[in-house]
């Protein structure tokens, strides 16, 4: 009889090819499991951070405007204070005083817009008292505009001014005052995009003009 041929078996993988994952499977599978998390996260995390931000713009854009608009009004009826005093107490680039009567009830407030920190802020006093008085500690301040990025917010003319005209040095003298320019300059981070927003407005004393 023949001897029959002796078969040769060789080892097999340690892992069922029938069904089974490799070691290396795994973790390549981990591996993209953990990618994707890890970009949604970001994704997210900037979809998040943008929205955020732009929302934060609209928002000072918004109060940006509506100051503009109430500055304009407040500041065209400047008039003599309670107690007789000039219409324009102060005038800097970065703050500026006067008196009017901006709530049309018979009484001339103290109106004060300044630049504190990057934000805007306004204070308003009223006279108090049977014979008036502003007594300062009694001012209402409240914020205005946040990210203001331009350290000068004010510009002062005087009654030659026609648009080109250099403005008066800071800070001006109140009694020559008869333009007064507000500028913007709204920018959470200038560092990053989209560009700063710039809003402003220049606005005439109707109860001083001399020019005329």
């Amino acid at each position: 009889m023949r001897a029959k041929p002796m078969s040769c078996a060789w080892p097999r993988p340690t892992t069922d090819s029938q069904g089974g994952v490799t070691v290396m499977e795994l973790l390549v599978g981990m591996t993209i499991v953990v990618t994707v998390g890890i970009v949604a996260f970001a994704f997210a995390n900037s979809t998040i951070t943008t929205s955020g931000f732009l929302s934060r713009r609209t928002f000072a854009q918004q109060d940006g405007r509506r100051v503009l608009e109430a500055f304009s009004l407040e500041f065209r009826k400047a008039a003599l204070s309670a107690v007789g005093s000039y219409p324009i107490e102060a005038a800097s680039s970065t703050s500026v005083v006067f008196y009017a009567d901006i709530d049309r009830d018979g009484l001339v407030e103290r109106v004060r817009y300044f630049l504190d920190g990057p934000t805007l802020k306004k204070g308003v006093l009223r006279p108090s008292g049977a014979l008036p008085t502003y007594d300062l500690a009694a001012e209402k301040v409240k914020a205005m505009v946040p990210f203001i990025a331009n350290p000068q917010v004010f510009r002062y003319y005087d009654s030659t001014y026609t648009g080109t005209e250099p403005p008066l040095p800071d800070p001006a003298d109140p009694q020559k005052v008869r333009y007064v320019a507000m500028r913007l300059v709204i920018d959470e981070n200038p560092a990053v995009p989209p560009a700063a927003l710039v809003l402003s407005t220049t606005v005439a004393l109707r109860n001083l003009k001399d020019n005329l």
